[in-house]
């Protein structure tokens, strides 16, 4: 069974699904060389393999994760999101400073948007998140200063 192209009603629950899922379904939303910009964390991951290697430290950090994907819009090969990341702050985080925040348990969620380009195929070429971490920080209870 094939994905949902980028213009199709289903795509966005399908997609929010393959985030909480294993790199495998993931990937099938992704070009090959596609590119994931994490841009609250300033990194970003070319092709499946960084990709994947994104995901796995995505679900480390916050093991129960669910990513809804809500309102888009499509324009050519362009797409737009807002969508919701909940989840709870398991896992160590390295933030761009070097600074490395140890776990707190607490539980955040924090909406952003994806802004995507895909191919002729419905394969995401480009996917960047825009996404505040002093709200995933300050709800996790982690002390901001």
């Amino acid at each position: 069974m094939s994905n949902p192209h980028p213009t199709d009603d289903d795509f966005a629950a399908a997609y929010g699904e393959a985030w909480t899922k294993g790199p495998e379904q993931l990937l099938s939303f992704f070009a090959p060389e596609g590119t994931y910009t994490d841009v609250a964390m300033g990194n970003t991951y070319t092709g499946h393999s960084e990709i994947a290697r994104f995901q796995r430290f995505m679900l480390k950090f916050a093991p129960d994760s669910i990513v809804e994907f809500g309102d888009s819009h499509t324009a050519g090969d362009r797409l737009h999101m807002e969508w919701t990341w909940t989840g709870s702050f398991a896992a160590p985080l390295r933030l761009r400073s070097g600074e490395l925040v140890d776990a707190t348990g607490g539980k955040f969620a924090v909406p952003g948007i994806a802004a995507c380009r895909f191919d002729r195929t419905g394969k995401l070429t480009q996917h960047r998140d825009f996404w505040d971490l002093a709200t995933v920080l300050d709800q996790a209870s982690v002390p901001i200063g």
